[in-house]
């Protein structure tokens, strides 16, 4: 069963350390706790934790303002894959920016990210834009594709 714990500022130690583990486990280049923690004292931040079977194996970092949301960062570790987790992220974070006034939500992703773009493309997000070059790693530059969804319907 998936389960999504809400993470609201302040964030905990342990919040902090749950996501900056998953963070880590899900990117070759993870956050710090204290990163972790200081977007989430951002006014309008927000995460969730998912677990699988009691198990944390993903998350969502966000944030809303003015309108419009943003998935700053999600992850689902490999074992978890493709058993909904990611769809259960998404939705929490629909489920969450809706409340606060946003009608929209945005989230970039690596231009070849095949398994990212089927979980957002499934969730309703269209590409609206394009940033070259915004990816930067040992494996090279990468373009970013900018994704929005609308949410001010009752449908998500």
């Amino acid at each position: 069963m998936i389960t999504i714990t809400a993470v609201e500022p302040p964030a905990t130690a342990a919040h902090a350390a749950v996501l900056t583990e998953l963070h880590a486990a899900c990117f070759p280049t993870s956050w710090s706790a204290g990163e972790i923690t200081k977007l989430l004292a951002m006014p309008g931040a927000f995460a969730g934790i998912a677990a699988l079977d009691g198990d944390p194996c993903g998350f969502h970092l966000s944030r809303s303002a003015g309108g419009e949301a943003e998935i700053i960062s999600i992850g689902v570790q490999r074992q978890a894959r493709r058993s909904g987790v990611g769809g259960a992220l998404i939705q929490n974070v629909f489920d969450r920016a809706h409340p606060s006034g946003a009608s929209a939500v945005f989230v970039e992703m690596a231009a070849d990210n095949a398994a990212a773009s089927s979980l957002y493309r499934g969730t309703g997000f269209v590409q609206v834009g394009r940033r070259t070059g915004y990816y930067r790693s040992d494996a090279g530059v990468q373009d970013a594709l900018v994704l929005r969804v609308d949410i001010s319907n009752d449908a998500k």
